[in-house]
């Protein structure tokens, strides 16, 4: 019994063997695709058809517009105000972003290393950190995954070579807050630091408990160590950080007449009493969190934990930034 033949789609008048009616249909096939097999005749083009061409290049960009797309309604963001929270006080605002789509687009082309380049507006908030006038600050704001390293120094300088090698190796700055004895005693030193890219804020002269002096006190306290940082590292400090967290309303607005936001901390690491480096590390890694204010003194157990706690903070994905990026209102724009 004959097997049915299936009628051809197109008529053909000139009656072809049945091998080449094959090899006719797969270079059809082939050509369609905008490719010819390796045994094509001399003469033919073996690059692909230039409508195809075209087309690819069209659907590549349209690709990258969706993909820019998508991420600008994950990642655009509402600005955030800055507010005086009941427990953490001064918490500050936080930019809204809103991603450029066409510019980043045409960055994204220009560059062409296979990452996408993002633009985006930063829209600041209407509440500023600084309309909220004299605040103690114990927090950046919770929804900037980044964390600061206020390390305060009052005595010794045998670890801080080892602290700011250890920072130097994996590429973070931190907030050194320095004693203005201190200052007095070892300005080399606090020059290194200040030309090792780190922040200096000031640590009050004598360590005093701040509470506990009248205003003029404070006032002397609070310029006798900008006095010396000064003339130290040629750099006057911003940031003010009380000994021992302790402070009155009085230091809160004595260091801001002095243009000094008052600074204290999220997470401390007892370190003053020499624990374990294990216990620091493990300390901070289970306590990390957006916008913590890691509180340190460069101690041998210090030294030894630092290496463990960037390594694992940066693992978890933490930006560790000076405690002045901390509190910039400024949206770290992510990486897709």
């Amino acid at each position: 019994m004959k097997k049915p033949i299936s009628k051809p789609i197109l008529s053909i008048k000139v009656k072809l063997p049945r091998g080449r009616l094959i090899a006719g249909a797969a270079a059809a096939l082939l050509l369609a695709g905008g490719f010819f097999w390796s045994g094509q005749p001399e003469g033919f083009s073996t690059q692909p058809l230039a409508v195809v061409s075209a087309m690819a290049g069209s659907n590549q960009t349209e690709s990258l517009q969706q993909r820019v797309q998508a991420l600008a309604a994950q990642y655009d963001a509402k600005p955030i105000d800055a507010h005086n929270d009941r427990v953490w006080k001064g918490i500050p605002g936080l930019n809204g972003i809103k991603i450029d789509v066409d510019a980043t687009v045409r960055k994204t082309e220009k560059v062409n290393d296979g990452r996408i380049q993002l633009v985006a507006e930063q829209i600041p908030p209407k509440v500023s950190l600084d309309d909220l006038g004299p605040v103690p600050i114990y927090r950046g704001n919770a929804e900037k995954k980044q964390m600061a390293l206020m390390i305060n120094v009052a005595w010794g300088t045998e670890y801080i070579e080892e602290i700011l090698k250890t920072l130097d190796e994996y590429g973070v700055k931190a907030t050194f807050f320095l004693d203005g004895s201190w200052t007095a005693d070892n300005p080399a030193v606090a020059k290194e630091i200040v030309a090792r890219g780190h922040e200096v804020g000031n640590h009050a002269y004598t360590h005093p408990d701040m509470s506990k002096l009248n205003a003029g006190s404070q006032q002397s306290q609070i310029s006798r160590t900008n006095q010396a940082i000064q003339k130290a590292t040629g750099v006057t400090p911003k940031l003010f950080g009380p000994p021992s967290g302790a402070y009155n309303d009085t230091t809160v607005k004595t260091a801001y007449g002095q243009k000094m936001r008052t600074i204290l901390w999220t997470l401390d690491t007892i370190d003053w009493k020499k624990p374990p480096a294990s216990d620091i590390s493990n300390r901070v890694l289970s306590r990390a969190e957006n916008g913590a204010l890691v509180l340190m003194h460069p101690t041998a157990p210090t030294r030894d934990a630092l290496r463990t706690i960037l390594q694992g903070l940066q693992k978890k994905g933490y930006g560790l930034v000076t405690v002045s990026q901390l509190l910039d209102p400024v949206r770290p724009l992510p990486t897709p």
